[in-house]
């Protein structure tokens, strides 16, 4: 696990390793979606917030979903995918296995354990919006971008 200070240096460079082309913004800490929109519109990021849901099976299989902000995780689909049911983790589980704040997950320099499930639909996203690792920072990329970098990190999974 990466302690939360170290997480906006390796998300950028998995981007990076992806030729991924992304915006970067740093402005006061954002750990919900209100505070979002009125930094979005101060600083005019444009695109679809993110939604990243981390959850675990019965046997601690890990999981981070990735999507957007008015998608409801179909659970029944992630338990076909995933071959069981899933429950929600907690903010201090999230911040112990993967040294994410809650409120600024994302799919990105993540532990070997943690399996990917990235929602297809945000990779037909012009602008999609997500944290840089810390509630300062804000990265913006696009679907295709978004797709090359997700496609490089090894256990990950499309729903």
């Amino acid at each position: 696990m990466e302690t939360p200070s170290k997480l906006p240096a390796i998300v950028k460079v998995n981007l990076q390793q992806a030729n991924a082309i992304f915006q970067e913004y740093t402005h006061e800490p954002v750990l919900n979606y209100e505070t979002a929109a009125k930094v979005s519109a101060r600083l005019g990021i444009t695109g679809t917030e993110s939604k990243c849901l981390f959850a675990k099976t019965k046997s601690n299989r890990y999981f981070m979903l990735v999507t957007t902000q008015e998608t409801r995780a179909d659970w029944k689909a992630l338990k076909q995918l995933t071959g069981e049911s899933l429950s929600m983790c907690s903010g201090d589980e999230l911040l112990s296995v993967t040294g994410y704040v809650p409120g600024c997950a994302g799919p990105f320099a993540l532990p070997a354990s943690v399996i990917v499930i990235a929602d297809s639909k945000i990779f037909t996203l012009e602008k999609y919006v997500f944290s840089g690792g810390i509630p300062e920072i804000t990265l913006v990329i696009s679907g295709a971008d978004l797709k090359k970098a997700i496609d490089i990190i090894p256990r990950h999974l499309i729903l």
